[in-house]
C-alpha cells in the first residue's frame, strides 16, 4: 500500500487528496496541517468582514475517508529525502514524530508580508491587523466594531476587497498604494480608473504613489504617508504573501527564480517529491518563462495533477494565465494574461482593442456598463491577455482566457459567437466590439 503525505491543506493539497483517492482507492494519506481545524476559503473572508456571510460558514472539512490520517494542529519541521521521512511536531502536545512517506506533496502556501514599516510589528492586533485565517479575519471584524478610521495598505484584490467590507461597515476608509493605480499587476491604467471611480463613489479614499512611514501607536493613533498624516485607529497589511519554501529548500529541493522549480508533473528535482500552489514557480501559457500564480484556481488544478502523479497516475501542467475575477463593492473586475505593462516587457510590441457597452440592451431592465480591454500582439494579432470592469465581466474574461489557451488571435475572436438574448446581453457583445477594434488596430498598421 502506497503512503503519500500531504503538507499542507490548502486548495492544493485538498485537490491532491482527492486525485490521489481516484487514481489508487488503497493509498495511505498522511495530511499535516498546521490549523486546527482542516479547510477555509481564504477569499471569503473580506465579505464575512463585511458581513454577506458569517465567517463560520468558511470552513469546510474533507469527505470522510478511513485511509486518511489528518494531523491538524501539526507543523511539519524538516523533510528527509535520504530516509522519505517527514519530522512533524504537534504545536498543541509538543510531541515530536516520524512520518514516512513513498511519494510526498509540498503545498504549504505562503505567509501574508508585513511590509518593514516602522511601528507595524509593535502594533500587530492592537490596530495593526494582516487577513490570512479566521482567525485573523475574526480579530478585524471585532475591532472594526470599536474603529472609526481605517488605512488600507495595498490596492490589489484583497485590499481593495478589504477596504469596500470596512467602508460597509460605517468606518471612514483610505486606502494606501506605492504605485500609481489600482490593481496594477491585473488592469491597465484606463481600466483601473473605472474601478477607482467606484470606489470614490463609495466614499473611500485612494492614494496613490505613496508610501507608509510609520504606523504611530500601539493601540494605532495615525499613519505617516510622506509628509502627510492620515488619522486611523485601525489599519490593515494588504502588501500579499511570500512563498513559504524555506522547509524544501533545506531538504535539498531546487529553488528558481520565484519558488520552487517543478517538471510539468509538478514533480521537483528530487524523485517522488513534488510541490504545489503559491509556494512554486510556475510558467507562463503565454509565453512559457518563468512566473510564479498564487491563484487558488492555479493551486487547485496543480494539486490535482501533484495527487494523479504521485499515485502512480500520469497528468501534466502546462502552465498559468492568471485567470482572476473579483467584486469590488458591487463592482466585477476580471483579467488574465498579460495587461500592456507585463506583456511590453516580455518583449512584446502590442495593440489594444477597448470598447464599453451595456450587459444588456438599453432599454431592458439592470442593464448595466461593461468595459472590455483587449490586448494582442502587434505583429501576430495573438491574443496576449484581457481586463474587463462591470456585470459580466468574469464571463467574458473566461471566454477570453479560453482563446489565448487555443493560441487564437484578435481576428478568430471577434468571430466568436456570443450567445444572446434581449434579457441576459446585447446582440454586439462588447468582446466582440473590443476584439474588432484590436482588429482595425492590426489592419491600420499593415
Amino acid at each position: 500500500m502506497s503512503k503519500i503525505v500531504i503538507i499542507g491543506l490548502g486548495s492544493g493539497g485538498f485537490a491532491a487528496s482527492l486525485a490521489i483517492r481516484r487514481t489508487d482507492p488503497e493509498a495511505s494519506i498522511t495530511i499535516i496541517e498546521k490549523r486546527p481545524y482542516e479547510m477555509f476559503s481564504p477569499c471569503g473572508m473580506p465579505f464575512a468582514i463585511e458581513g454577506i456571510v458569517g465567517l463560520d460558514k468558511l470552513r469546510f472539512s474533507l469527505p470522510e475517508d478511513k485511509k486518511i490520517s489528518k494531523l491538524l494542529l501539526s507543523e511539519a519541521l524538516a523533510i528527509n529525502p535520504v530516509e522519505k521521512n517527514v519530522a512533524v511536531k504537534n504545536r498543541k502536545t509538543g510531541e515530536n514524530i516520524s512520518v514516512p512517506y513513498d511519494s510526498l506533496i509540498f503545498a504549504p502556501g505562503a505567509e501574508p508580508f508585513i511590509p518593514p514599516v516602522k511601528g507595524a510589528k509593535e502594533a500587530l492586533d492592537k490596530g495593526v491587523f494582516v487577513l490570512h485565517d479566521i482567525e485573523s479575519a475574526r480579530k478585524i471584524i471585532e475591532y472594526c466594531g470599536k474603529a472609526k478610521r481605517a488605512a488600507v495598505v495595498g490596492a490589489g484584490p484583497i485590499g481593495l476587497e478589504i477596504a469596500v467590507a470596512l467602508r460597509a461597515k460605517g468606518l471612514d476608509v483610505t486606502v494606501i498604494e506605492m504605485l500609481s493605480y489600482a490593481l496594477p499587476r491585473a488592469l491597465d491604467r484606463d481600466m483601473a480608473k473605472m474601478v477607482e471611480d467606484s470606489l470614490g463613489e463609495r466614499g473611500i479614499k485612494l492614494l496613490m504613489n505613496k508610501s507608509v512611514n510609520s504606523i504611530n501607536g500601539a493601540p494605532v493613533e495615525s499613519v505617516s504617508v510622506g509628509d502627510d498624516v492620515i488619522v486611523a485607529d485601525m489599519v490593515v497589511l494588504a502588501s500579499g504573501v511570500r512563498a513559504n519554501f524555506e522547509m524544501a529548500k533545506n531538504a535539498g529541493i531546487e529553488i528558481g527564480k520565484w519558488g520552487i522549480r517543478t517538471n510539468a508533473r509538478m514533480e521537483t528535482n528530487i524523485k517522488g517529491i513534488y510541490a504545489v500552489g503559491d509556494c512554486i514557480e510556475t510558467v507562463s501559457l503565454i509565453n512559457h518563462r518563468p512566473t510564479m500564480m498564487q491563484l487558488s484556481s492555479a493551486a487547485y488544478r496543480q494539486g490535482m495533477v501533484a495527487g494523479r502523479n504521485a499515485a502512480g497516475g500520469y497528468d501534466t501542467y502546462e502552465g498559468a494565465l492568471g485567470t482572476f475575477v473579483s467584486l469590488i463593492g458591487e463592482l466585477e473586475v476580471a483579467a488574465t494574461g498579460f495587461n500592456e505593462f507585463f506583456a511590453e516587457s516580455a518583449g512584446y510590441e502590442v495593440i489594444s482593442g477597448k470598447a464599453h457597452g451595456k450587459s444588456k440592451p438599453e432599454y431592458y431592465p439592470g442593464s448595466k456598463d461593461i468595459g472590455v480591454k483587449i490586448i494582442a500582439d502587434a505583429k501576430t494579432g495573438k491574443v496576449l491577455g484581457a481586463q474587463a470592469v462591470g456585470e459580466g465581466a468574469g464571463a467574458r474574461i473566461n471566454v477570453i482566457a479560453l482563446a489565448i489557451k487555443a493560441g487564437m488571435d484578435v481576428y478568430t475572436l471577434s468571430q466568436t459567437e456570443m450567445a444572446y438574448c434581449p434579457m441576459v446581453a446585447e446582440n454586439y457583445d462588447v468582446l466582440n466590439k473590443a476584439a474588432d477594434f484590436a482588429v482595425r488596430k492590426l489592419e491600420k498598421g499593415r
